[in-house]
């Protein structure tokens, strides 16, 4: 009897120590998995994101964002009654996004116009000169697939024309490599047009594609380039060589 009561008393003992013994196990193993060091979690794109702030649009859609002094011209439409068809001296500026002229009427009024309502629009520009800019629906040809504005840089037999625009670059941040940029940006081209009588085509500048461009003058342009050296990948080589071209 004796003996059956000892057996009884160490088995009791046993058991009761084996949950204590077990949850200091399950404790220990716990803390070893959170002080592993050399765990490895794989880039996975679809699974995993990375925590930062949200990316935003940057830059801006105009061709100047300065305020500058302008005369524009309206075209008079039929049925449209205005007071004017031209205002003199006003703030302005190009939004190449929406294609409009911006006019400042007030300190928080602005006016916008579409390109197709506007003759032209003379603007000071950066060069220290005037830069007139007028609707792409004026000229035909190539100009029939645009939006917006052309500079007239140049006008004569033969016109140079600069096309301001506006794209947005998309974010092209990589979560697996975790590189790139969560922006989209307002990206601007500038490309040049030339026009004969109104029809306008795509031009890359270069002295092979002026020679073709001005094949009827092509010895006194060909004297021209080898003189004055003008560089014609800038706006102030080009327009001097158009207007020796138009002067000729």
């Amino acid at each position: 009897m004796r003996a059956l009561i000892s057996l009884l008393c160490f088995l009791f003992i046993s058991f009761s120590a084996f949950p204590q013994a077990q949850t200091e196990y399950m404790t220990q193993t716990t803390r070893d998995r959170i002080n592993f060091t050399n765990l490895s979690v794989t880039n996975n794109a679809t699974l995993f994101t990375i925590k930062g702030p949200a990316g935003k649009l940057i830059g801006d859609p105009y061709l100047d964002t300065t305020w500058q002094a302008g005369n524009v011209k309206f075209h008079i439409k039929p049925g449209v009654s205005l007071t004017t068809d031209s205002l003199a001296g006003v703030p302005v500026r190009l939004d190449l996004s929406t294609n409009e002229v911006e006019i400042k009427a007030g300190a928080k009024d602005i006016k916008a116009v579409k390109s197709t309502s506007i003759r032209y629009v003379d603007i000071n520009n950066t060069f220290g000169s005037v830069s007139r800019f007028v609707s792409v629906h004026d000229y035909q040809d190539e100009a029939e697939k645009l939006n917006g504005f052309f500079e007239q840089v140049v006008l004569g037999k033969l016109d140079l024309l600069q096309h301001p625009s506006v794209y947005i670059r998309q974010a092209n941040f990589n979560v697996a490599m975790n590189t790139g940029t969560k922006d989209d940006e307002y990206m601007k081209k500038m490309d040049w047009y030339v026009a004969r009588d109104k029809k306008a085509t795509k031009f890359s500048p270069g002295k092979k594609a002026l020679l073709e461009l001005m094949m009827d003058k092509k010895g006194q342009i060909e004297a021209f380039l080898k003189t004055e050296k003008p560089d014609l990948k800038s706006r102030a080589g080009l327009q001097a060589v158009f207007l020796y071209y138009n002067k000729r």
